[in-house]
């Protein structure tokens, strides 16, 4: 039996001084504690019932505040509650303290900490002790999970306490409690949650095991183990005021992750894929005038869950690499640790993580403002600028100028934000030079060291939060650099020139053709980011097209494009391959068999077919591609390929296996396997997790085949979905995930309806239905301005291997 439970303790007001007339109620209903009010100490007596059809709690609170104003102002809630004033005022309720055949279990008293991360646990788990480790304070790390998956945690048991002793010296802070568990359950509505000492996971992010995980199971693993051990620091030693600044923890736990793993676990190359999987990733959403600011005021439930998406997981992190590459990592790692000794056991704002930076000798960097004022132009502004380069060729001068990026061309042309922007820029990946536009300006001249005949690029190795523009010539040159030889540029600013310069193609300011051709160099490349990012934008145009004639020309200039590196990194695992090969080769097989290579197509059919007559020999199918192969299989295959596929799941005790199993389902070419899929992702008896009901809607609306479908099915089911997922922004979240392709009329009368309330709450997704309405004329826009340019494009190149519009 499993029994969790999160407690948020809300306030009784002690009445002192004199009072001063009442302050006025706001029109919203605020919960939170007045500014005047400190909570002191918190004293907990719960008794919980776990019995069968009886899961409830009795129990006490005793919550002493110190009030720092006169008031007559008391909030009290909590419901059927008695009070008796005797020296002040007390709550008073029963309690069961003469139960004889209960054992009572009494914990030591709490440092100072924030509610929301208290946590207790009653269940039949067992527990294994991490191996002894040499930390500040020999912490006891123990992992829990369900008996039969013990094994699964060997890997989590050992990184667990690397972690926290990287983490411990990088912040030079003790941890301060005397254990942490880490609790892996079985069906759990978020990745992990931070609990103090007792972090609870999803079974996916904590149990591995190491003959049928992958290598990206492996990541993720590491990944979210490694994030929640930073919490212990960014979000409980040091906990944001309130939700308007939930970067401050969530921000840099994903930042840091990156930064200790790439120590800790160097062999994952964590820090290799930062671009794609934060900055990139990020500016999708953050290109919406539906966007909003890393920290902005919040009041209700459902705008407080609004806030659990990209923007502070992403933007975050993206903005503090940027700040700690402008400071310079001593002097940031520093300023970290001065902050958290400054703010540990109390709530800050992003004003004291400011002041702390500001106090690391920094007059030496030569700022051009103070770090309050150029950071706040990140964090209080929605979205971020597009950085453009006007080269004037005969005086080696650049006009280089800023503006908010939108992927919608029509805007509120009032709106001219402005940030301050570290510039940096390079014509040989030798030396790097750094300039700076000012906040208070939307452009300046630079002199370059550059001769006509040299491309310049900007935003060197993509460390700044932001997009580059070009005149043509300089995209020339560029392109003709990386065609003769690519290397010579780095690999974060190849992946960057990709996914900029087909993203800025998107809104018009760059023709179509620049970004064709700058593309065709990928033939020579063989690394994973910038295929990742030529990936994601093939993608995007693929679906664009799906329904004309222009997709298969597309899928066949993608197919010429990627030929040379799959038969060069192959369609089978070789000993001694990197991380990021591994990674490398699982995207481009999914890719070759998506677009119909032959010889990708038949390994995976076949090696599938040896997996389901020998469903327990883990050498069919090796575990880092099995995702890609039984994708392939099942999209070219029939009802037997995906009946096992089912019963896989069903049968696995590997959480992750299961999950892998899910997608792969989804990729089937009929709709009414797919539609069965959807039905029994909100079947409680149908054998999917409720965990994992998100997953099988993402998914299938991944599949061209059932994008239209899944959003059909969301909308009919509306009310159902509003109850299935209550919190955490999960609905928003799959909403967001769903909506990435609509593209027709109907989709936006449908959204519209949606957004209006026609189909009843919208629950947590709020925002994200906003953003699909967004998204949704984005693409049509794109349809009625871009589509007949690519689809001419597209002709010239299946004819001449040339792009020409003429």
């Amino acid at each position: 039996m499993l029994f969790r439970l999160v407690l948020l303790i809300f306030t009784l007001v002690v009445i002192q001084g004199t009072a001063k007339q009442p302050r006025s109620i706001p029109k919203y209903t605020d919960w939170r504690l007045p500014h005047w009010v400190l909570p002191r100490h918190y004293k907990l007596r719960l008794l919980p019932f776990i019995e069968e059809g009886n899961f409830t709690i009795d129990g006490q609170v005793d919550i002493l505040l110190e009030c720092m104003e006169p008031t007559t102002m008391i909030v009290l809630h909590m419901a059927e509650i008695r009070i008796a004033k005797d020296e002040g005022l007390q709550v008073t309720s029963g309690f069961h303290s003469d139960l004889p055949d209960y054992v009572w279990d009494e914990f030591q008293k709490t440092l100072p900490m924030s509610t929301y991360i208290l946590a207790f646990i009653v269940s039949e788990f067992e527990g294994l002790d991490s191996p002894e480790i040499d930390l500040q304070d020999r912490t006891t790390f123990r992992t829990w999970t369900r008996p039969s998956a013990g094994k699964q945690t060997e890997y989590a048991r050992i990184l667990g306490p690397r972690v926290l002793r990287y983490f411990e010296n990088y912040f030079n802070i003790s941890f301060p409690l005397p254990k942490i568990d880490m609790f892996a359950i079985p069906d759990f509505a978020v990745s992990a949650m931070e609990n103090w000492g007792l972090i609870t996971y999803r079974e996916t992010a904590l149990l591995h095991d190491p003959l049928r995980s992958s290598a990206a199971d492996k990541q993720k693993l590491s990944s979210v183990l490694t994030h929640e051990i930073v919490h212990q620091w960014f979000g409980n030693l040091v906990t944001m005021e309130f939700w308007s600044d939930l970067w401050l923890k969530e921000g840099f736990a994903n930042y840091l992750m990156y930064v200790g793993l790439d120590v800790v676990e160097p062999s994952l190359q964590m820090g290799q894929q930062f671009t794609v999987q934060e900055t990139q990733k990020v500016f999708a959403v953050d290109s919406l005038l539906s966007s909003h600011a890393m920290s902005m005021p919040v009041k209700k439930r459902n705008e407080i869950n609004g806030l659990f998406d990209s923007i502070p997981y992403a933007k975050g992190p993206a903005v503090i690499r940027m700040f700690a590459g402008f400071l310079g990592h001593k002097k940031f790692q520093q300023g970290l640790t001065s902050y958290l000794n400054n703010k540990k056991y109390q709530s800050a704002v992003d004003d004291d993580l400011w002041k702390a930076m500001s106090n690391q000798s920094i007059d030496a960097l030569d700022l051009p403002a103070d770090i309050r004022t150029i950071m706040t132009s990140w964090s209080l502004q929605t979205g971020y600028p597009i950085v453009t380069v006007r080269r004037n060729y005969d005086l080696q001068t650049a006009i280089v100028t800023q503006e908010r990026f939108y992927l919608l061309a029509s805007r509120n042309s009032s709106e001219f934000p402005l940030w301050w922007i570290p510039l940096t820029y390079t014509t040989d990946f030798n030396t790097t030079f750094q300039a700076w536009i000012l906040g208070t300006e939307d452009g300046i001249e630079l002199e370059l060291p550059s001769a006509p005949t040299d491309w310049v690029i900007f935003n060197v190795d993509q460390i700044g939060y932001y997009r580059v523009n070009y005149d043509e010539i300089n995209w020339k040159l560029i392109t003709q650099q990386l065609l003769k030889d690519h290397r010579a540029i780095s690999t974060f600013s190849r992946s960057q020139l990709l996914d900029d310069s087909l993203n800025i193609a998107r809104t018009g300011s760059l023709p179509y053709y620049v970004a064709f051709e700058l593309s065709r160099y990928l033939r020579s490349e063989r690394d994973y980011a910038p295929w990742f990012s030529a990936f994601k934008s093939f993608n995007y145009l693929d679906r664009m097209l799906y329904q004309t004639a222009s997709k298969d020309k597309l899928r066949e200039y993608v197919k010429w494009l990627l030929l040379p590196t799959y038969e060069q990194i192959g369609f089978d695992e070789r000993k001694g391959d990197s991380h990021l090969v591994i990674s490398n080769r699982n995207q481009l097989i999914s890719w070759a068999c998506r677009l119909g290579v032959a010889e990708c197509v038949n390994n995976a059919t076949v090696l599938y077919k040896s997996w389901m007559a020998q469903p327990d020999n883990n050498n069919w199918v090796k575990p880092n591609y099995k995702r890609a192969v039984a994708c392939a299989a099942i999209a070219n295959s029939g009802d037997e390929e995906w009946d096992f596929a089912l019963e896989r799941y069903l049968s696995t005790d590997l959480s992750s296996e299961k999950e892998m199993l899910l997608y792969a389902l989804s990729c089937s070419s009929s709709p009414e396997a797919l539609n069965t899929l959807l039905e029994w992702a909100l079947d409680a008896n149908s054998g999917i997790r409720r965990q994992d009901s998100a997953t099988v809607f993402g998914s299938v609306s991944e599949n061209p085949i059932g994008s239209s479908m899944v959003f059909d099915f969301v909308l009919f089911h509306w009310d159902k979905m509003v109850k299935e997922f209550p919190s955490l922004a999960v609905l928003g979240r799959l909403v967001d995930t769903i909506s990435q392709t609509l593209d027709t009329e109907t989709h936006l009368e449908n959204l519209v309806t949606l957004s209006e309330g026609g189909r009843g709450d919208l629950g947590t997704s709020t925002r994200a239905v906003q953003q699909a309405l967004e998204r949704t004329r984005i693409n049509l826009e794109w349809k009625k301005r871009r589509f007949q340019t690519v689809t001419k494009l597209l002709d010239s190149w299946s004819r001449v291997q040339t792009f020409s519009l003429t």
